[in-house]
């Protein structure tokens, strides 16, 4: 099943939520990197899945909820999920992360994930 992005009619902060800091490094009047995005969508993901949980299984306790919520948004899920996204064709990323195998890297693609629900 192919997946894709839903549309996101500005463009610019797509762009924003698309650029590695590498990439801000060598062309610095690019507008900015993703983390700050990532930092909202890491905290808006949290709490969507947190919410929904917490309404799907009314009988688990914190501790369970937590757990379960932390295995469903880690980094491996979350960069396997950019990934199918296509995401890694889409990042923006400097030479050193691109010769790194950026694209390909599920801590990038997780970061640019969480820079893409921000």
């Amino acid at each position: 099943m192919d997946r894709k992005l839903p549309p996101i009619s500005d463009r610019l902060l797509l762009e924003r939520a698309l650029t590695h800091r590498s990439y801000v490094n060598e062309y610095p009047e690019t507008v900015g990197d993703n983390e700050r995005l990532e930092f909202l969508g890491d905290a808006v993901l949290g709490f969507l899945v947190g919410e929904l949980l917490y309404q799907k299984y009314p009988e688990m306790n914190e501790a369970q909820l937590t757990r379960l919520r932390s295995q469903l948004v880690d980094e491996q899920q979350l960069g396997q999920l950019g990934s199918k996204l296509g995401l890694g064709n889409l990042m923006r990323l400097g030479k050193g992360a691109e010769k790194d195998r950026g694209r390909q890297n599920l801590s990038l693609l997780n970061d640019t994930f969480e820079a893409i629900i921000g």
